[in-house]
């Protein structure tokens, strides 16, 4: 890349002409200029002809200035000019020497403009760059195919299907001994704005219908203002598209909508089973009944190749199986839907001291182990947000596990589930984004919070032989009365601890919620009162235990509106594509429930669709 540079020289040519026909008014003249600082005095000497010295007689700059200060008034005098290129790292104290040499050159009577002639342009050597790429790239190749999509999860699944039905030779590389990754263990929600069972059930359950417009203003609300909305956009355009998708191919879902923490519009979908294979399976059973994806299992990714010559692109990787290594080669592309890194607890205390053994995850630590990320760094590719890292606030708090259970605090509080500290007493607004009622639970002081409800509240999206299994379990605590509750809530050790429940307590919590049901207004937290809420009047009552645990990822690579993976210079590494959890920048600080799903599934499709055609699809109207 060439770079021009003021030179500090004027043309001959131009300098004699000029400087013969000045005539000044030989003298020492002081002027005085803001650099960084106020005080910058300058003594500025001319003869007949010119500029003979300048002079820094005082200033209040700093360290990083001084270079100015040496340096400008010298090239002042040589150029004879006062567009001389500011020192790097010193701009405004090298403004502030020109501006005072400006200054006594007015006081002393002299036309500025002789001294604003443009420098003379030059070019200098190119600048240098270190390559960045494989040290070795194989000259023949084990097996080739247009497109290898690396991952079996959401994104890798909706990728291998977009590239391989629109043309694409492809390949699905999977660690595992199945497909589904750490997405068949999520909770199966799936946001999207609209569907094709969007009508019906707002219709059934009284709700305003949602936009496009609200889901992505939400996201980026939600995510602080730190996202990034080229990505934000594909997904809620793709949300909808990839759901009718699933709905028919056989995905089924509970005849429920929500409304998540941070989000405005009733846009959650459950799935059947409230677990992620809900989708997977179907997603699976789409790659083997309509497509001819090969897919290869146990599979895992040990490195990327990319050339160093002039295309500097990446061309394949290379895989360990139980058989030996093998280099694949892609046409085309290669996509990685690799996951993110919740389960790798050395990368994420690197950005999260905190979050360090002590803390559990939902994740599976088979595979949110974060090598797409390493693996790509290592060819240049750059990442961002490494450090907003998300805990699922609703976790078993024994092991921190996201099981069916703990997907009934985040879906039912617009349906009038609460939750309640080691006292019985309402702590936090449940209609906050995951991050608050993270950090909340934790200001509690105790390793355990409870969501509180009872049939009545949980029917729209829980069945009686669920809760029923829940305390069969153990998972889920019951009582007939107020006061039974407390005393199963208080004899349930969590790490050695024991809450301390008041019957009382949490009579006064449960009343008080009604309360802010019927007036449509939380004195308390600001809760947003849903008309789809129901009030806890009667038993039996029932208690979940709760606590975050490190859930979701929201950095990782940096890829564009199309998924191309960009490099630590900010250029596009050709034939590198990513989707899903690996990715940075969809959801910012924080992610909004059930975002996920919609994240890797319509930014999966897209990926795949655009490496196998060059195109976007036409369910993004902002190409």
């Amino acid at each position: 890349m060439k770079k021009r540079i003021l030179s500090l020289l004027l043309v001959l040519s131009l300098l004699v002409p000029m400087t013969a026909a000045l005539a000044l008014t030989p003298g020492t003249y002081e002027g005085e200029a803001k650099g960084m600082f106020e005080g910058l005095k300058v003594a500025v000497t001319l003869d007949e002809k010119g500029i003979t010295k300048v002079e820094v007689l005082s200033h209040n700059e700093t360290a990083p200035g001084f270079p100015a200060l040496e340096k400008i008034p010298q090239a002042i005098v040589e150029a004879q000019s006062l567009k001389v290129d500011a020192i790097a790292g010193a701009t405004r104290s090298s403004e502030g020497v020109v501006a005072a040499v400006a200054d006594a050159l007015t006081k002393a009577g002299v036309d500025l403009e002789p001294f604003q002639k443009e420098l003379e342009a030059k070019e200098t050597a190119d600048e240098y760059l270190p390559v960045m790429g494989s040290f070795e790239v194989p000259t023949t190749w084990d097996e080739t195919y247009d497109i290898i999509v690396v991952g079996g999860g959401y994104a890798g699944l909706a990728a291998a299907y977009a590239a391989s039905t629109n043309g694409a030779n492809t390949i699905l590389v999977e660690k595992l001994s199945r497909t589904g990754g750490n997405s068949a263990i999520n909770g199966g929600q799936y946001a999207a704005y609209t569907s094709k069972l969007a009508a019906d059930l707002q219709k059934k359950y009284n709700l305003e219908p949602d936009t496009a417009e609200r889901h992505i203003e939400d996201t980026i609300k939600g995510g602080d203002q730190m996202v990034n909305r080229d990505l934000v956009e594909n997904m809620v355009y793709a949300s909808p598209f990839y759901l009718d998708l699933l709905l028919d191919n056989g995905l089924e879902v509970r005849d429920t909508l929500a409304r998540p923490g941070g989000m405005t519009g009733y846009r959650m979908y459950v799935t059947k089973n409230q677990v992620g294979s809900d989708i997977t399976e179907v997603q699976l059973k789409m790659l083997q009944d309509k497509t001819d994806v090969v897919i290869a299992l146990e599979n895992k990714m040990v490195e990327i190749y990319r050339t160093r010559d002039e295309a500097n692109r990446v061309v394949g990787i290379r895989v360990s199986t139980p058989e030996g290594d093998k280099n694949m080669k892609a046409e085309k592309g290669v996509i990685l839907c690799t996951g993110g890194f919740g389960a790798n607890i050395p990368m994420r205390k690197t950005q999260v001291p905190y979050l360090d053994e002590a803390i559990p995850t939902t994740n599976n630590p088979a595979v949110a182990t974060g090598e797409g990320i390493y693996l790509a760094q290592a060819i240049g590719a750059n990442t961002t947000q490494m450090s907003n890292i998300q805990r699922y606030p609703w976790a078993d708090p024994t092991n921190g596990i996201l099981d069916r259970f703990a997907v009934w605090p985040f879906t039912g509080p617009s349906y009038g589930v609460f939750y309640v500290d080691y006292q019985g007493n309402r702590y936090v607004n449940e209609g906050d984004r995951r991050d608050v009622c993270a950090n909340a639970a934790v200001a509690t002081g105790f390793p355990s919070t409870y969501s509180l409800f009872n049939m009545d509240v949980v029917a729209g999206y829980a069945r009686q032989e669920e809760v029923d299994e829940g305390v069969e379990l153990g998972r889920v605590l019951k009582g007939d009365t107020l006061e039974e509750l407390a005393e199963k809530m208080n004899a349930y050790t969590v790490k050695g601890q024991n809450p301390q429940v008041t019957a009382e307590n949490l009579k006064n919590s449960i009343e008080r919620h009604n309360k802010f049901i019927d007036t449509q207004v939380d004195e308390d937290f600001g809760k947003n009162m849903a008309a789809t809420m129901v009030k806890i009047e009667k038993g039996p009552y029932y208690a979940l235990p709760q606590f975050p645990s490190v859930h979701h990822t929201m950095g990782g690579l940096v890829v564009t509106r199309q998924l191309e993976v960009k490099d630590i210079y900010g250029n596009i590494i050709p034939g590198l594509y990513a989707a899903g959890e690996v990715t940075g920048g969809v959801h910012g600080t924080n992610r909004l429930g059930s975002n996920a799903d919609a994240d890797a599934v319509g930014n999966g499709y897209i990926s795949g669709y655009f490496v196998a055609t060059g195109e976007m699809p036409d369910f993004i109207p902002i190409q």
